[in-house]
């Protein structure tokens, strides 16, 4: 994931007024703190088994690949 490029999009003004403070106040640029957590949201989200589901060989073996990548 060290590929980065440039994204537009809207939100609400007063979210990002704190945002920025709060980037300010922890000497972090917003860049970086979007960073962190979105890909904390996507490792949480990943990596996650859908319940009342019945594990097959198959499911194992990629779990093991994606856990030891």
């Amino acid at each position: 994931m060290s590929k980065k490029k440039r994204y537009n999009f809207t939100l609400d003004e007063d979210l990002m007024m704190w945002f920025k403070m709060y980037c300010k106040e922890n000497r972090i640029t917003a860049s970086a703190e979007l960073n962190k957590r979105l890909f904390e949201l996507y490792r949480q989200n990943v990596f996650t088994q859908p319940r009342n589901t019945l594990s097959t060989k198959s499911d194992w073996w990629t779990s093991v690949y994606l856990f030891n990548f």
